[in-house]
């Protein structure tokens, strides 16, 4: 068991879930565009919130007028997705320069580096593109992914697993992928229809 990389990986997954959740409530409360541009809110780190502030907000983006109740949802959102990325970040750095017992651990953390940066950017265009439905969805599935690996990681480092797997597992491995990718293929499906706002089409 490694201790570092399992609690940086267990306080990851606990992020990864809360961010989850408050996208998708970002989601239903239609605060998506909320702030107008990125990553910061009509041009400032926080949102507008003093009448001056929000004077200048609209002036500066007159075709987005601010509303402040969907403004500080999205920018909470960001703020704890950045706290994500440095999670990962300190994950890959201890796989990489921390004890020899963390290099198992390289492919997986660097595999999730790679997503969440690529996550930022689908955070990025789903404001740039106006909430384009081919962003929305691969926004989502993005999410869910970075938090199976983060979960992949806290199984892995918490315990030594035994060269060959479970004989039970190895019999249900082809029920497994079965299933896996049909939940893959649903969250896809509905990914989908709620990015276009088909749900009670």
């Amino acid at each position: 068991m490694n201790r570092n990389m399992h609690r940086l990986a267990m306080f990851a997954a606990i992020v990864t879930f809360c961010v989850i959740v408050l996208g998708a409530w970002v989601r239903l409360s239609h605060a998506g565009l909320g702030c107008p541009d990125w990553p910061g809110c009509y041009g400032q780190l926080t949102w507008p919130e003093a009448v001056q502030e929000i004077e200048s907000a609209n002036q500066a983006f007159p075709e987005r007028p601010v509303e402040t109740d969907k403004a500080w949802r999205e920018m909470v959102h960001r703020y704890l997705a950045g706290g994500l990325m440095l999670l990962v970040f300190a994950m890959n750095w201890l796989s990489w320069r921390g004890p020899r017992s963390c290099r198992r651990f390289r492919p997986l953390t660097t595999t999730l580096l790679i997503l969440i940066v690529f996550q930022a950017l689908l955070g990025m265009w789903t404001v740039t593109l106006k909430l384009k439905p081919i962003i929305v969805m691969a926004h989502l599935l993005g999410g869910l992914t970075s938090f199976s690996l983060i979960l992949w990681l806290v199984f892995s480092s918490g315990r030594q697993y035994a060269d060959k797997p479970n004989i039970r597992i190895r019999r249900m491995r082809g029920a497994i992928i079965f299933a896996i990718v049909v939940l893959a293929l649903q969250i896809s499906l509905g990914g989908w229809t709620s990015a276009n706002y088909a749900a009670l089409a």
